[in-house]
């Protein structure tokens, strides 16, 4: 168990070393003298001086060869220090904790709907296969996949906001302002999930033991809850664990529909402005929310299926 956790954790580490380096790179190698636009952008559109330019090179380090800079902001990150927003001048980890707070709220609401309308779904599913119940889910799976976020969020504001005026459209504050972003997001991912656990469900009915059941007389549905689910759990968590991935991904573009004072929003904001430390610090607590999310998957794994701790 030991042997099998200290290996996944040195594999998350090095995923986050690769993702930091890679994010550091490619913001330095974007078209453009970084430190010519930063500077003008903060000059409210003014061409600055060379002399100007130097000084605000050196006072951020943007003259310092690549590597070094790397490794500077590295020894910072790892004594807890992210840097300093170059548009507020705010510590970028007291933003980035701030909106992550938000984000999280945002996912597990999402997640926990997913769940709630994926699991009784799949189940049904699987009990009664080909009838109407499993081509609902099976056409609910593939508008999950298929509906681009942004496209659901304005239909769903169109409708539970502008039509129906139930929900507020963007903001933040109350619990009503977290429902439609996570009916968005939650909706967009239940598909997946329940047609994953109609699957394995299914794989799992034809076996003796299921026959066994069904001979003593317990009921479908008893027996698919004591029975068959628990023993597809081990690919249920992984599933699961990229879909709790996927709600990060799925976040950017809601949280700038709904306005939701999140990390997706404030990573766009970033962006946009070429606020480096920011989208560094952003995408380095993905990455950390990402390895994370996997290395809780697989030690679930291990604690639910003992075989896969002497597999490693």
């Amino acid at each position: 168990m030991a042997a099998a956790l200290l290996h996944r954790v040195l594999y998350a580490t090095a995923l986050l070393l690769a993702v930091s380096m890679a994010g550091f790179a490619l913001l330095r190698l974007m078209p453009g003298d970084a430190g010519e636009v930063l500077l003008i952008h903060q000059m409210a559109g003014e061409l600055p001086g060379p002399e100007a330019l130097a000084r605000f090179k050196r006072e951020h380090g943007l003259d310092d060869p690549l590597p070094l800079q790397y490794l500077r902001w590295l020894g910072a990150v790892l004594g807890g220090d992210l840097g300093r927003s170059f548009q507020t001048g705010d510590p970028v980890a007291q933003e980035v904790g701030m909106r992550l707070v938000n984000s999280v709220l945002l996912g597990a609401a999402a997640m926990a709907l997913a769940c709630a309308v994926a699991f009784p779904a799949g189940i049904a599913a699987a009990l009664w296969r080909g009838g109407p119940v499993d081509r609902a889910v099976s056409a609910l799976a593939v508008l999950g996949m298929a509906v681009p976020n942004f496209w659901y969020a304005l239909l769903a504001v169109l409708l539970f906001s502008l039509t129906l005026g139930w929900l507020p459209s963007s903001g933040y504050g109350t619990w009503a302002h977290v429902v439609l972003p996570a009916l968005v997001v939650g909706t967009s991912l239940s598909g997946v999930i329940a047609r994953f656990v109609r699957s394995t469900c299914a794989e799992e009915l034809p076996r003796a033991y299921v026959r066994t059941g069904r001979a003593k007389g317990v009921g479908e549905v008893p027996l698919m809850l004591r029975h068959v689910l628990p023993n597809t759990m081990v690919p249920v968590l992984a599933l699961l664990g990229l879909q709790a991935a996927r709600v990060f991904d799925g976040i950017v573009v809601v949280e700038t529909v709904f306005a939701w004072p999140g990390l997706g929003r404030l990573l766009v904001d970033a962006i946009l402005s070429r606020d480096f430390p920011v989208i560094q610090g952003c995408l380095l607590v993905l990455g950390v929310v990402y390895a994370g999310l996997h290395l809780a998957v697989d030690v679930a794994a291990m604690l639910v299926d003992p075989r896969i701790r002497g597999a490693v």
